[in-house]
């Protein structure tokens, strides 16, 4: 069995792989830090939260912030 992941705390290069595994588009730790630093989301320990990571691109895709 594979390693378990911590959906609150994962590296970039987890979830870049995660949302690799699981989209038609392979995508890079790199740009998953970008976007968790413009979100504003990379924690001090250099994880992410999916679930805010998530809500981060719904926003973007909604229009942006009210």
């Amino acid at each position: 069995m594979g390693k378990s992941l911590k959906i609150t705390a994962l590296s970039p290069e987890e979830l870049a792989n995660v949302l690799s595994q699981a989209g038609r588009k392979a995508i890079s730790a790199a740009d998953v830090r970008i976007i968790a630093e413009t979100a504003g989301i990379l924690a001090p320990d250099e994880t992410i939260n999916l679930i805010d990571y998530t809500a981060f691109l719904a926003q973007e895709v909604a229009g942006g912030a009210d």
